[in-house]
């Protein structure tokens, strides 16, 4: 069977996920880790005098796709209804008498979640870079634009200015703690586990004595490049919920982005249009359509990822463990990374090709609908200056911007026939409070010191 909806179809495929991440979570990558991490059992226990060399070495030649393939676990799997069984049956056949001194002491937690933290390590480096990318280019178009004035708007309506290089310094900012968040979480996930049946590694304590035990958990982690936990993790899902959890809030950041990337792309705002190739189609109806769909379909993965991060908050097991993890985890991780890899990508390609009509957005500040009312901040501000009572002044200028709504008439136009304001304002400082281009207090300067922020931060970090 092929062309399994989403992730294995052709059509599909590359709208939920990237082809670097399909890569990290086939069935032959997850196989592949088990092998290694019985790899690295097997050598430690070798080395420690546990099982003969010999007999190691025959294993560790046979821990092989090439010598195991999928299809022989599968047959096993077909009459012992248990993966690892399955696994362990496949490759005694492949391996001969060796196999008896194979899997000596680990329980099936053991391999499934150390071969699954390989596999999420893996995923999680490709994330980092796709964040720190991200996190460049906003940086880049920030400066780019840190003086371009945009209007900065609050429930969907006009407020008072800022610049675009502003909120996309913002969004970079809200990025690099996603990074943070993803760095600062792996003291508590990263982790092997080689605890055995219920986590007291009692075989392994059989076997070769407490200390012997020990230093046998600590060997395999290191060979793995993992850490090496100080108690048990088999119960402890709340590290892969974490890790899901922070993959779900960084997908909802980009589906914020997205939604203002496809408002700014409305045609009565027009601000910023998406990259659009020329062979590119948006309707089979409509031939004049120019659809934010990547932007659009970003918000969804945002939607998909939330709910995956709720699946696997929700675990909960009685005493060691049950089968509850295992169609969760083996279902939400690998499709959270997934979806958020291609979240990325196509923010990505979003933010670096983004079209930028400085103009239409210079224009936009003067909106006729708006009546010049986005200035009524910056005069009342004003207002206080020359009568210190701010109460007053709001208050005027509440009722100035509602006659003039409902009146149709340009607030400043409004003002001007206003006796008692043509007495605090002349006309030449009315013309100067309602240019809104130079009403951006400290935008550019904000987006500057924390570009400058995030850069060195990345250069120390570099060395």
């Amino acid at each position: 069977m092929r062309g399994l909806i989403p992730f294995d179809s052709l059509l599909l495929r590359d709208m939920f996920s990237t082809e670097t991440m399909r890569r990290i979570w086939t069935e032959e990558n997850m196989i592949r880790n088990w092998l290694d991490v019985e790899k690295a059992i097997t050598e430690a226990q070798a080395e420690l005098g546990i099982i003969p060399k010999d007999d190691a070495k025959v294993i560790i030649d046979n821990l092989s796709l090439d010598k195991l393939p999928i299809e022989n676990i599968h047959k096993q799997a077909k009459n012992t209804g248990h993966i690892m069984v399955s696994f362990l049956k496949a490759f005694r056949q492949v391996c001969g008498p060796s196999a008896e001194h194979f899997h000596l002491g680990p329980t099936t937690q053991d391999i499934l979640d150390t071969g699954l933290t390989l596999q999420m390590k893996e995923s999680h480096e490709y994330i980092k870079h796709l964040m720190l990318e991200l996190e460049r280019i906003l940086c880049q178009r920030a400066m780019e634009f840190k003086d371009t004035v945009v209007m900065g708007r609050t429930h969907h309506q006009h407020a008072v200015p800022v610049t675009f290089g502003f909120v996309l310094a913002s969004w970079a900012g809200e990025i690099a703690d996603h990074i943070e968040r993803a760095e600062e979480s792996e003291k508590r996930w990263l982790f092997g586990n080689l605890s055995g049946a219920a986590g007291a590694q009692n075989a392994f304590v059989e076997l070769c004595g407490i200390e012997t035990a020990a230093k046998l958990a600590d060997m395999v982690c290191n060979k793995l490049g993992l850490n090496t936990p100080l108690i048990d993790l088999h119960t402890r899902t709340d590290r892969f919920a974490e890790v899901v959890t922070n993959l779900a809030e960084l997908c909802s950041s980009l589906g914020e982005f997205g939604l203002n990337i496809s408002v700014w792309q409305m045609s009565e705002v027009m601000e910023t249009e998406e990259p659009y190739d020329k062979g590119q189609y948006s309707s089979s109806t409509m031939p004049n359509k120019v659809n934010p769909e990547p932007s659009e379909q970003i918000q969804g993965l945002a939607a998909v990822t939330r709910s995956l991060a709720l699946a696997v908050q929700g675990i909960n097991m009685p005493g060691n463990r049950d089968a509850t993890r295992i169609t969760i985890k083996y279902a939400a991780i690998p499709m959270s990374y997934m979806m958020t890899s291609k979240a990325l990508e196509s923010m990505i390609r979003n933010v670096s090709g983004l079209i930028v009509h400085e103009d239409k957005m210079l224009e936009n500040l003067a909106h006729p609908n708006v009546m010049g009312q986005a200035a009524a901040e910056r005069l009342m501000i004003a207002m206080y200056g020359k009568i210190g009572l701010k109460n007053e002044a709001h208050s005027l200028l509440h009722e100035y911007s509602r006659k003039s709504r409902e009146k149709k008439m340009h607030l400043k136009d409004f003002i001007l026939e206003d006796d008692y304001m043509s007495k605090i304002f002349s006309r030449e400082e009315l013309e100067k409070l309602f240019d809104l281009t130079t009403y951006t207090g400290t935008a550019a300067r904000q987006t500057e010191e924390l570009v400058n922020f995030l850069m060195s931060k990345r250069t120390v970090s570099r060395k």
